[in-house]
């Protein structure tokens, strides 16, 4: 029989004995790909892996369940619904009388379900052709190919790297969403600085440092709370000089210009900067300004723009995130470029509030002439796109040039393409897949 031969052979349990149609993977390159990338397993169908110990499940679409039997086909333990990018060994864990589960010689992969379906349980027995070819006790846990030793061991050599790779993307982007979550609520603390002290761009920049210091750190001291600090300060810097940047996108240059107060600006001593009156918005002129093409109480929305520069730290991966950013920058903003080019992930947020102060001209201003068309809104466009080619991946270099000779086609996407690639939908049950072959034993 050939190492890859597919046969009809039987399983005897408590509850009967049951038809199984089998294929047998005795080599190095069947048992790796085993079940990847392929569609469900259809019920009363399974895989023999063989010799084998452990299973991975690595690349696969479905959860399965895992018989795994002695030389002789004896069931030594069963696994229920390994789910996809996980892994299962033998001989951990214990049984119904605490005994520890032997190593198994082979692993019989069935449709997740299966197990309970047919009511495997531990000395159940299958009947393959393959323990007759194999003239030895059912007992002995030696593999059948001696000369296949150490074949588990290759396999994880090709599968744990990329398992290693998968768990440090996802802690990095565990950090990035925490980290963004801590950016979102310090956004808002510098907006509502910002709301209260005149759209004072500087108090806006320390309050967002404050709210910063558990991201760095922070403390139950004065002691240790001014240490995160100064490392917040250290590592951004000044406003649009380090590593963040804070913008006030309104009010405009164009909103000081239509709804400045001049004696507002003695009053507050403003240094002759344009001034917005704050108090009393529910009775002020509802017009549209000729200039910004907003009203009174428009020009009283404070909203804020800030970008940060996060350094990500989990090796390996920091560069893969950093390398792609470089390719989709589109180079339409100096500070994103300066960021991705230093290996940093530029995190945006935008707040916006109701001004609770009135708002002093600051030094920096978005100019918008014009905004809203007197009123009426335009399409701004579509954002500015990319056109580099993609980096070389293929190793931890992630190499920023493109890719030599033709690209690989697209995969299968069950979602965009049901009528090739929509895997199968069936429950195993034994009255529907399992033909009776016996009474109990």
């Amino acid at each position: 029989m050939r190492k890859t031969d597919t046969v009809n052979c039987t399983l005897v349990t408590e509850r009967g004995a049951h038809l199984l149609e089998v294929r047998l993977a005795a080599t190095f390159l069947t048992r790796f790909a085993g079940l990847m990338f392929r569609d469900a397993l259809p019920p009363c169908q399974g895989v023999l892996l063989t010799p084998c110990s452990s299973v991975h499940s690595a690349f696969m679409r479905f959860p399965i369940d895992i018989v795994y039997l002695d030389s002789g086909g004896v069931v030594t333990k069963c696994v229920r619904g390994l789910r996809p990018w996980r892994a299962s060994f033998s001989q951990t864990g214990r049984d119904a009388l605490r005994r520890r589960f032997g190593r198994a010689v082979h692993a019989l992969e069935l449709a997740s379900g299966a197990i309970d379906a047919l009511g495997i349980t531990q000395g159940d027995q299958l009947r393959h052709p393959h323990w007759h070819q194999q003239h030895r006790s059912s007992r002995s846990v030696r593999p059948a190919n001696p000369e296949q030793r150490g074949a588990s061991m290759i396999e994880f050599t090709v599968v744990g790297p990329l398992i290693t790779m998968l768990g440090l993307t996802v802690l990095q982007y565990s950090m990035l969403f925490f980290a963004k979550g801590q950016i979102n609520y310090a956004g808002f603390m510098a907006a509502r600085e910002g709301a209260m002290t005149h759209a004072s761009l500087s108090s806006v920049h320390d309050a967002y440092l404050r709210a910063l210091v558990p991201l760095y750190g922070g403390g139950q001291t004065p002691v240790e709370l001014a240490s995160s600090l100064a490392k917040a300060n250290a590592d951004l810097g000044a406003n649009g000089e380090g590593n963040v940047q804070i913008e006030l996108l309104n009010p405009t240059s164009e909103s000081f210009a239509d709804w400045n107060d001049p004696t507002l600006q003695q009053a507050l001593n403003s240094g002759g900067k344009r001034v917005i009156p704050n108090a009393g918005q529910a009775f002020k002129t509802q017009s549209v300004g000729a200039t910004s093409g907003q009203t009174i109480q428009d020009a009283n929305i404070l909203k804020l723009r800030i970008t940060q520069g996060y350094l990500p730290k989990v090796p390996f991966v920091n560069k893969i995130y950093t390398t792609y950013l470089k390719w989709l920058d589109p180079h339409t903003s100096a500070f994103h470029t300066k960021l991705v080019s230093d290996g940093r992930i530029p995190i945006v947020t935008s707040v916006t509030l109701h001004m609770q102060s009135d708002a002093i001209e600051p030094g920096t201003l978005v100019s918008s002439p014009g905004v809203g068309n007197n009123g009426t809104p335009i399409d701004p466009g579509s954002p500015p796109i990319s056109n580099n080619p993609p980096p070389d991946c293929s190793n931890l270099g992630c190499d920023i040039h493109p890719p030599s000779g033709p690209a690989d086609p697209p995969a299968c996407n069950p979602f965009t393409d049901p009528a090739h690639c929509a895997p199968a939908d069936c429950t195993p049950t034994a009255e529907m897949c399992c033909i009776p072959q016996g009474g109990p034993r």
